[in-house]
């Protein structure tokens, strides 16, 4: 009797290499850059919700990327605020804290590197 046993390529690829795999290392955000780091998460889950709610009513989702333009240029220029106020964030993790209108303390992260090759891939014309 033999066992098959699936391995994740993850951890295959670990195993051919004979390395660890690394988390990326936390940046905690503080002070006016809460500011800029808000904005790009609020942009990006503006569009993240019309696009859902475009392809929850049937379309396509390779369409419904493209659909919102103006959403879409301004979750850019975000990313590009704050990649050009911090150059070193460009593929880290950031993790922010503020205090929302109803006075409760709020915890988020954002992932620039997934962004980053989210919009370098996401081409509409």
């Amino acid at each position: 009797m033999s066992i098959c046993v699936t391995w994740p390529a993850s951890l295959i690829l670990v195993a051919l290499l004979g390395q660890a795999v690394k988390p990326l290392p936390t940046i905690d955000v503080t002070g006016k850059d809460v500011t800029i780091v808000q904005s790009v998460n609020d942009t990006l889950g503006a569009l993240s919700e019309k696009v859902t709610a475009c392809v929850s009513a049937g379309r396509k989702a390779e369409e419904c990327r493209c659909s919102f333009p103006q959403d879409l240029t301004r979750l850019r220029r975000s990313y590009d605020t704050l990649i050009q106020t911090h150059p070193d964030w460009k593929d880290q993790l950031l993790s922010y804290q503020y205090v929302n209108k109803e006075g409760r303390n709020i915890s988020g992260t954002l992932v620039v590197a997934n962004l980053r090759r989210q919009l370098d891939v996401l081409k509409c014309e």
